[in-house]
């Protein structure tokens, strides 16, 4: 079913990215539109997803050794 998506690393990659940014946007939406007030738990997912998605970004854009590098710590995250 889901065949296309993993036949394509780079365009998997780039899925994991946007969906970090639109989490992030919500998040903020929730907070600053919306009023209310993170946890401490939720700043640091907030964290974890800005990681997240900056590594996938990363490897989704580099082919060889940026991709083998960005991979790696994506995979630790």
């Amino acid at each position: 079913m889901f065949d296309w998506l993993f036949a394509a690393p780079r365009r998997t990659l780039a899925l994991v990215a946007a969906t970090c940014i639109a989490g992030l946007a919500f998040a903020l939406y929730l907070q600053h539109v919306v009023g209310l007030e993170p946890c401490p738990m939720c700043i640091v997912q907030r964290y974890a997803l800005i990681l997240l998605g900056v590594s996938a970004g990363v490897a989704a854009i580099f082919r060889n050794r940026g991709a083998w590098i960005a991979g790696s710590v994506l995979g630790l995250l």
